[in-house]
C-alpha cells in the first residue's frame, strides 16, 4: 500500500508570514488535521497542525502571532509512492504529500496509518491461514505450553478433529503420537519419522518432520508436518515387482543366442547381451557407455541401424561384416511409447556368413570416404563463405573456425590484433552465426564518444535528465542491442570513470538511464575489440583490473596482414572487384603490381590494402596497371622531423586556420586511431576534436 492510498488529498499550503489566525480559519474549514508551511518558491520548510494551534490556546487569536511562531520545523515530507510503512516508521504525527515534482498533493495523519497497517496485517494473516489450509500435508503447531495455535484442513483429515475442537487445547488431547511435546524438551529436529493410523476405509501410514521455532534464542513453540505416504508404500511394493520382473527379462535376454542391443532414440546403449560381446569382441560391460556411433566409429558396424530405424520409422534390416570377416545380418526393431513415438530400439544381431568379405570391405570404404568428403567440403565451405571475410590463409581459417564455435555459446569475446585486420568483420560473423542473429548487431566505438558523453550514449537517459536532452528520452546502446549483440570497438579508449559503471551492468545485466531510478534489465551478448595491450594498460592504472578479467573471457587474435600473406591476393581481387562496380571501370593488374604488393608490410593491414587498390585503380590511365605508381610508404602518415607549421601562399585567415585545423587533426586521427588519443596529443579536451571534425565537415572538407 502506498502513502497515495490513504493521504487525505489537498494542495493547500501556508507561508510563514501568515498569521496563526489564518493557518487556524483554513484548517477548520477543510476538515484538515494540519497544513505544510512553504517559502516563496514552494519548498516544504515546515508543519502547523490543529493540535499545535489548539496547544497555544487563545493567543493564536492575536494578528501578531505568525505561522512561524508556531509551526513545527523538523517535517518529513514523503512521497506519493511511498510505502505508507515509511510513515510509521518517522517520529511525527502529519505528514505533508508531495508528488515526483515536489509540489504538495496532500496530508498523511498518523492515524490514518495505522488503520491502514493493521488492515493489511488483518489481509495477511488471512492469506497466511488460506495458504495452510491450501496446503496438502497437515500442519500443526503448539507453544511452549504445548497448547495448539495451528491446525489446518489437512490435519483435520488426518485426525479426524475439527480444528476449532483442535485449537486452544493441549496437543496429548487431540493426536496421538504426541512427538511435538518432546521438541519443546530438547529442542531437537527430527526428520522422516514414520507412523501408521488404522481408520474404516484401511490403515495410512504417515510421514511427519517436527522442527522447534525459536525466537531470540529461546524455544517459544514446536511444528510438526504430516504427510501420507501409503500410496508410496503401494508404489514401493510395485517397485519390488517391477524389479523382479526386470531380473526375469535379463535373464531372458541373457539365454539368447543371437546378440541383443537396446538403444534410447538418440542411438545410447542401454543394455547388450553377452551373445553380443561373443559376435563382436567388445565386453558387454563397456559397450554400455557408448553408442551406436561410437561402434560405427571403431568399424564394427558400418552405419547406424538406429538412424535407419528412425529414418524409416519402422524395423530396418541391414547386412554387416565385423572386422574377423563374419556377416551379419542386424535387424533394429522400434518399440514405441503410448503417443507412437520411437522411444527404444531394440537390435538383433546374427552371425551369417564371412561371403562378400572384399565387396563388403569396398563398399564401406567408399561410403565412408565419400561421407567425409562431404563433411569437409561441408566445414571448408562454412568456413571460407563468410559476407565481407576472406579467408585463405591457415591462420585466418583458425580465427574464423573458433569465431564460428563461440558463435554457438554466449561468452564474452575480445578481439585483440592491430589497427585495420578486420575486428570487426570477425565480431559480425560470430553475431552471424549465433542464436542472436535475429538480433541487432551495434558497433560503438569507444575512442570516438566524447567522455561526458559516454554514458548517455551508452545507457540513454530519461525525459530532462539534462540540459539539451531529448524532451521524450533516448534509449543507449545497451537496450538497442538487447536480445542482440553489442560490439565495443577501442575498448581501451573507455573512460576510467566510465569503466566501473560498464563493469556493473555486465554483471548484473540491467543498466538505469541517466535521470531514472529504475533498472532496466538487458540480454546483450559483448564483443570487445582493440589494438592496445590491455595489460599494460591495467599495470599503468588506466584500466580496471576487474573489468580486464570479465572482457578476458574468450580472447581471439587476429593476426595482422604480413604474417598472413596468403590473404593478400585474395583481399586485392576482391578489392578491385568492389570498386571496379562502383566506378564502371574494368582494369587489371601485371605481375609486377602483385609483387610489390605481397613484398609490403601492410602496417595499416586490410584497410590500408583497400585504399591502395581504390588508389590505384582511380589513379591509373592504363587498362593494365603494370606498377605500384604511389610509394606504399606513403600510404601511412610519417612523422615529420620538425613540428613547425609553414605558409606558402597568402588565403583568407579564416580559410587558412580551416585548412590547418583539417590537416593537424586528419594527421592525428589516423597516426593515433580515436578522438580520446588525438586529443590528448593535441593538448585539447575530446569534446573540441569532435566539434572541429563536424564543423570541418560542414564546411565541405574531408579528412
Amino acid at each position: 500500500m502506498l502513502v497515495q492510498d490513504i493521504m487525505i488529498p489537498c494542495n493547500i499550503t501556508v507561508q510563514p508570514g501568515q498569521t496563526a489566525l489564518e493557518a487556524w480559519r483554513i484548517i477548520k474549514e477543510t476538515q484538515l488535521i494540519g497544513l505544510p508551511v512553504t517559502d516563496r518558491q514552494g519548498v516544504i520548510i515546515g508543519i502547523v497542525s490543529r493540535n499545535e494551534i489548539i496547544n497555544c490556546g487563545p493567543i493564536v487569536l492575536e494578528e501578531s502571532i505568525k505561522v512561524q511562531d508556531i509551526m513545527q520545523q523538523e517535517v518529513y515530507v514523503l512521497k506519493e509512492e511511498a510505502p505508507v510503512s515509511d510513515a510509521w516508521t518517522l517520529p511525527a504525527n502529519v505528514f505533508p504529500v508531495v508528488d515526483n515534482s515536489g509540489v504538495v498533493t496532500g496530508i498523511l495523519d498518523r492515524s490514518d496509518v495505522g488503520h491502514a497497517l493493521f488492515k493489511v496485517a488483518s489481509q495477511m494473516f488471512q492469506q497466511i491461514e488460506t495458504i495452510m489450509d491450501s496446503a496438502h500435508n497437515g500442519i500443526v503447531s503448539i507453544d511452549k505450553d504445548g497448547i495448539i495455535s495451528t491446525f489446518n484442513l489437512a490435519a483435520e483429515r488426518i485426525t479426524h478433529r475439527k480444528k476449532s475442537e483442535a485449537l486452544g487445547k493441549h496437543l496429548s488431547e487431540v493426536i496421538i503420537p504426541r512427538g511435538l511435546l518432546d521438541i519443546l524438551e530438547n529442542g531437537n529436529y527430527q526428520s522422516h519419522y514414520k507412523f501408521s493410523v488404522e481408520y474404516s476405509s484401511g490403515t495410512h501410514i504417515y510421514l511427519t518432520n517436527r522442527s522447534p521455532i525459536i525466537e531470540n534464542g529461546q524455544i517459544v513453540g514446536a511444528i510438526g508436518v504430516f504427510q501420507d505416504i501409503s500410496e508410496f508404500e503401494f508404489i514401493s511394493e510395485e517397485l519390488s515387482s517391477v524389479k523382479q520382473l526386470n531380473k526375469e527379462l535379463e535373464a531372458i535376454i541373457e539365454s539368447s543366442y543371437d546378440g541383443i542391443i537396446i538403444t534410447d532414440r538418440n542411438g545410447q546403449i542401454i543394455r547388450a547381451n553377452k551373445a553380443h560381446e561373443r559376435i563382436t569382441g567388445i565386453p558387454a560391460e563397456s559397450i554400455q557407455n557408448m553408442t551406436m556411433a561410437d561402434l560405427t566409429a571403431k568399424g564394427v558396424y558400418s552405419q547406424s541401424v538406429v538412424d535407419a530405424v528412425i529414418a524409416q520409422n519402422g524395423t530396418v534390416t541391414l547386412s554387416e561384416l565385423t572386422s574377423n570377416h563374419s556377416q551379419l545380418l542386424v535387424t533394429g526393431n522400434p518399440v514405441r511409447n503410448l503417443k507412437g513415438e520411437i522411444v527404444r530400439v531394440v537390435i538383433n544381431t546374427r552371425d551369417m556368413s564371412d561371403l562378400n568379405n572384399l565387396k563388403n570391405q569396398l563398399e564401406e570404404s567408399i561410403a565412408l570416404s565419400e561421407r567425409y568428403h562431404g563433411e569437409l567440403t561441408q566445414l571448408r565451405s562454412k568456413l571460407i563463405d563468410q559476407p565481407g571475410l576472406i579467408v585463405k590463409s591457415i591462420q585466418m581459417k583458425q580465427v574464423v573456425e573458433v569465431a564460428l564455435r563461440l558463435a554457438q555459446v554466449n561468452s564474452t569475446v575480445l578481439l585483440l590484433g592491430e589497427s585495420g585486420v578486420g575486428k570487426e568483420v570477425v565480431a559480425k560473423v560470430i553475431h552471424k552465426h549465433s542464436k542472436r542473429s535475429n538480433g541487432a548487431f551495434i558497433t560503438v566505438n569507444c575512442g570516438a564518444i566524447p567522455e561526458n558523453l559516454i554514458e548517455s550514449e551508452m545507457f540513454g537517459y530519461e525525459r530532462g535528465a539534462f540540459t539539451g536532452a531529448n524532451r521524450e528520452g533516448k534509449p543507449g546502446m545497451f537496450e538497442l542491442a538487447d536480445n542482440g549483440t553489442l560490439f565495443l570497438d577501442e575498448i581501451g579508449d573507455l573512460p576510467l570513470h566510465f569503466q566501473v559503471k560498464l563493469l556493473r551492468a555486465l554483471q548484473e545485466r540491467e543498466i538505469t538511464r541517466i535521470g531514472g531510478t529504475k533498472p532496466i534489465p538487458v540480454n546483450v551478448r559483448i564483443i570487445t575489440a582493440t589494438n592496445q595491450h590491455l595489460e599494460e594498460l591495467v599495470q599503468d592504472g588506466k584500466f580496471r583490473e576487474d573489468l580486464y578479467f570479465r572482457l578476458n573471457v574468450v580472447p581471439i587474435t587476429i593476426p595482422p596482414l604480413r604474417e598472413r600473406k596468403d590473404d593478400i591476393i585474395p583481399l586485392v581481387y576482391n578489392f578491385k572487384k568492389h570498386f571496379e562496380k562502383v566506378y564502371g571501370m574494368k582494369k587489371e593488374f601485371s605481375h609486377q603490381v602483385f609483387k610489390e604488393l605481397m613484398e609490403y608490410q601492410w602496417p595499416g593491414n586490410v584497410r590500408e590494402i583497400k585504399n591502395v587498390v581504390e588508389r590505384l585503380l582511380v589513379t591509373s590511365t592504363e587498362p593494365v596497371i603494370k606498377s605500384v605508381a604511389i610509394p606504399l610508404n606513403n600510404t601511412t602518415p610519417q612523422r615529420q622531423e620538425t613540428n613547425k607549421v609553414t605558409v606558402q601562399g597568402i588565403l583568407p585567415l579564416k580559410t587558412a586556420q580551416l585548412e590547418m585545423e583539417r590537416q593537424l587533426i586528419g594527421y592525428a586521427l589516423k597516426e593515433l586511431g580515436s578522438t580520446y588519443k588525438a586529443a590528448k596529443a593535441l593538448q585539447v579536451d575530446q569534446s573540441t576534436i569532435v566539434r572541429k571534425v563536424n564543423r570541418l565537415k560542414n564546411n565541405g572538407m574531408s579528412l
